[in-house]
């Protein structure tokens, strides 16, 4: 059954009960169908998708419309997503002081868990976010990676993430993106991309800020 069919034949709170918000590479050619989302991760479509036994098909913004407000939709989305089994969780640590939380799974919807990303940070590290920040990559849908910004070890963090989410974004099915967020306040801006030309980091002024106070402490 496809999506279009589960939505004529299934019950409505069945629906609802296996609805997920998806990110989907943010492709011009989709923003017609699927653009219906809020802006969240740079690059990147935010949609609402249907669990169902042999697919996760991603509805437009025409299927939703006989489901219900999308705001609504979007908040039973939500329920369902904090509720995403993890298969895997490990720290990844280098000589060089950098260290970053790995997530994955067999679920659709690991990468998704970044629209809840406090949350899960603490349900993982046992610990409320720093007031300065999380850096997270989505290299494909089963990955989520993130490291807490508290010292002088982001610098180090954001370097091997960059390695790591290129290397995951190339080799994995369901890519994402290969750069790397930082997640601040509620909102994701891009700081860092690692391609055949080397690593290229895009810091907002506020980020420099940020960087440049812990190199100085």
């Amino acid at each position: 059954m496809d999506g279009p069919q589960a939505l004529r034949a299934l019950p409505h709170e069945r629906l609802l009960a296996q609805l997920y918000p998806r990110f989907i590479p943010g492709d011009p050619a989709l923003l017609k169908a699927f653009g219906y989302g809020p802006p969240s991760v740079p690059g990147l479509l935010e949609v609402l998708a249907l669990d169902l036994p042999e697919t996760v098909d991603m509805l437009t913004a025409d299927s939703l419309s006989n489901l219900g407000e999308i705001t609504a939709l979007r908040d039973r989305a939500f329920q369902n997503l904090r509720a995403v089994r993890v298969d895997k969780h490990k720290v990844v640590r280098d000589k060089d002081g950098s260290h970053f939380d790995v997530l994955m799974g067999s679920s659709y919807f690991i990468a998704s868990l970044a629209l809840v990303l406090d949350e899960v940070v603490r349900r993982y590290t046992k610990d409320a976010p720093a007031p300065d920040g999380i850096l997270v990559t989505l290299p494909h849908r089963h990955q989520l990676a993130f490291h807490v910004i508290r010292d002088r070890s982001v610098a180090p963090s954001l370097h091997t993430m960059a390695r790591f989410v290129a290397v995951g974004f190339e080799q994995s099915p369901g890519a994402l993106s290969p750069s790397v967020f930082w997640w601040h306040e509620g909102s994701f801006s891009q700081v860092a991309t690692q391609d055949n030309a080397g690593l290229h980091i895009k810091l907002t002024q506020e980020a420099m800020d940020l960087a440049a106070r812990f190199a100085g402490g």
